[in-house]
């Protein structure tokens, strides 16, 4: 049995949007590789055979992730492989090239290109409807004609690119990079003739969109030219009769799907009145203008279970005619639920673990999930029985010492927790050993007794690892995932209530070697310990938040989602935002602490780790701030490999330092 490594994550395969065939006679699915060499992430598509069970690899482009059937036998994918429109692509234009394959083999074909950069597509009869990326500050080059007017544009194009001009907010996205003058829009393209057209209105960006039948698509969307704000409008699209018509209007909800259901427009969305931007969906139906409550829903409606293993493509949610299916975080685990045409809610499959994205075949929901301490796989659920479809990690999970996640319950303050425990690998307990503290982000994930390659690297190099979901965190309803305005109260005292349990429950843990890591959220509270208490020896602080004040106006969700949180704003409450902000104890800090920064990440953006980093070198504590560069929020889940590798590297360095590690 070989211990779990800083770099295996580099050997795991990450199978992902499972999707079923017209038929139900095969499963289509990417699965994601990390290429360590080239420092990338390389992605195939395999076709299953669902009659037997057999699996193999169908593209060999390492590009092809995104994907449609056209027909129960052949799929229609975007890939890169035209040298004419790659050169087209690199001089400015944007082209995306769509090829189809069958899937009892062969080479694929170059389909057609399309004159925009495309993302999501379905499939409305001989016509595609995709998702676009528009750039209002750019020309669009692949409709003019070749010639001097041409070259005259990509030239002062060209010189534009030192430059970037800011007149809106947010003018940059987490993942994104600069969205200034950018939209997500909706696009028709037509097959047969190989005409394309926009048809959502300039300035709108579209956020999701869901084809039905008779070419109807509904879409939720945000229309704005200055400042976006939290709330969307819900259109549909008709494509036979190019007939748009605005069901929702933009000043109400926030929506995350709509469907058609028993002949009604149903959605789940958010008035946000009662916790916020953080709210929970509920289940309403609209006709006429008119919106109705069709379910008071109060949980998750969402997978939130913490993962640093997962590439998830596909759709947490999936409707029939009579069935709206959902994912939903529930306490310690993510379920497959259904509500009915009249609102009714059922539980359809409850068991441990973590289910990523749903697809729909008659009475089947295949699915992409984490159950019993395995990484990501492919299952299908028949209503009756659940089967575990592929085995791409078997053979290495079990050459691997995967350690069990130990669970309690324990109550403060009248509020029971969870709590979860890893012991080091060869735990002896005549011994002594250190232990990490570790806090999700969000405030709003939930930890669960699912694989956690980073936990387990740690715990596997001989630390105990615990944590708990305080209030804040999702699964458990809007009012305990009710944080606002008491970020540093009650989930710092949470937290310090866990290490005291954990303590007292194993007493083999070294009181005076404890770390204490988070990242995002986990990073404001790994900020907010060190100023707030001396009981931690070593500290690494990731993607973090120190200043609110600077945080709200610096960053792509600031402006509203945090600002809602805190509740409070730099002109009207800033002394409540600076008695949030962790630097204002920054003076208190005696932790050394090593920060983890990434100069993309513009949603917890590079300025606040800076100004923390700064005060404790300021004050005489030690500390460390590794940036990386082209990396943003999501370092630790799909930054480059070998960024990945870095940033365990230095954090296992800081806390063998400090907590002094046997092995």
């Amino acid at each position: 049995m070989k211990n779990i490594t800083i770099s295996d994550f580099v050997n795991y395969h990450y199978p992902t949007c499972a999707v079923s065939s017209p038929d139900g006679k095969h499963v289509a699915m990417a699965v994601v590789d990390a290429n360590e060499k080239d420092n990338r992430y390389d992605s195939c598509l395999w076709i299953m055979d669902t009659e037997t069970g057999d699996y193999k690899k169908l593209t060999n482009g390492k590009k092809e992730r995104n994907f449609i059937w056209l027909d129960s036998e052949t799929l229609l994918f975007i890939s890169d492989r035209e040298n004419s429109y790659g050169d087209k692509v690199k001089k400015g234009e944007d082209w995306t090239c769509f090829y189809t394959i069958s899937i009892c083999g062969g080479e694929a074909a170059f389909a057609f290109a399309v004159p925009y950069t495309a993302s999501k597509m379905k499939l409305a009869g001989d016509k595609l409807v995709l998702s676009i990326k528009y750039d209002y500050n750019k020309p669009d080059f692949a409709h003019m004609e070749e010639g001097k007017e041409k070259d005259a544009a990509k030239k002062a194009w060209e010189e534009e690119k030192d430059y970037e001009v800011f007149d809106e907010l947010p003018f940059w996205a987490n993942g994104q990079g600069i969205v200034n003058k950018k939209r997500t829009r909706l696009a028709i393209y037509d097959m047969k003739t190989g005409e394309a057209k926009i048809v959502t209105p300039d300035y709108e960006n579209v956020e999701g969109f869901w084809l039905e039948e008779g070419g109807k698509v509904l879409y939720v969307s945000s229309m704005y030219t200055d400042k976006k704000d939290v709330y969307q409008g819900l259109k549909m699209y008709t494509i036979p009769d190019d007939r748009l018509e605005t069901l929702v209007e933009q000043n109400e909800m926030s929506i995350d799907y709509a469907c058609i259901l028993g002949g009604k427009v149903t959605f789940l969305g958010s008035s946000m009145k009662d916790f916020g931007f953080n709210e929970n969906d509920k289940l309403y139906t609209v006709e006429n203008g008119v919106i109705s409550l069709l379910a008071d829903y109060d949980d998750s409606v969402r997978n939130t279970i913490c993962c640093d293993c997962k590439f998830v493509d596909g759709a947490g949610f999936a409707h029939d005619d009579r069935y709206l299916y959902l994912i939903s975080t529930l306490r310690k685990q993510s379920v497959i639920r259904r509500f009915d045409v009249n609102g009714n809610l059922e539980t359809v499959l409850d068991r441990q673990g973590s289910v990523h994205a749903i697809d729909l075949c008659g009475n089947k929901i295949y699915f992409t999930g984490m159950r019993d301490m395995g990484i990501t796989e492919v299952y299908c659920f028949d209503g009756e029985q659940e089967r575990k479809l592929t085995h791409f990690n078997d053979e290495i999970m079990a050459e691997r010492s995967v350690l069990p996640v130990e669970e309690f319950t324990f109550v403060h303050k009248g509020i029971e927790l969870d709590g979860y425990v890893i012991r080091p690998l060869n735990y002896d307990p005549d011994k002594t050993y250190p232990g990490i503290l570790t806090i999700h982000g969000g405030p709003r994930a939930t930890f669960s007794a699912t694989f956690f390659h980073e936990n387990q690297v740690f715990a596997n190099a001989g630390y105990f690892v615990f944590y708990t979901n305080p209030v804040g965190s999702d699964g458990r309803g809007n009012v305990f995932a009710d944080l606002s305005g008491k970020h540093g109260t009650v989930d710092f005292e949470q937290c310090m209530a866990l290490t005291d349990e954990v303590l007292k429950r194993y007493p083999q843990i070294d009181e005076k070697r404890l770390g204490v890591m988070g990242g995002s959220y986990g990073g404001f509270m790994t900020n907010w310990i060190i100023g707030n208490t001396t009981r931690f020896a070593a500290a690494a602080s990731q993607r973090s938040i120190s200043n609110w004040v600077s945080k709200c106006m610096t960053t792509d969700i600031g402006y509203y989602f945090n600002m809602d949180q805190i509740k409070a704003d730099p002109w009207s409450k800033p002394d409540k935002m600076w008695t949030h902000s962790p630097l204002k104890y920054a003076n208190m800090a005696k932790t050394p602490t090593l920060f983890i920064q990434s100069d993309e990440d513009y949603r917890c953006w590079m300025g606040d780790a800076i100004q923390m980093f700064s005060a404790l070198k300021y004050f005489g504590v030690d500390a460390r701030l590794c940036l990386f560069h082209g990396e943003n929020h999501e370092l630790s889940r799909s930054g480059k490999p070998t960024h990945r590798i870095r940033r365990m590297t230095e954090m296992m360095n800081w806390f063998d330092k400090y907590l002094g590690v046997e092995r």
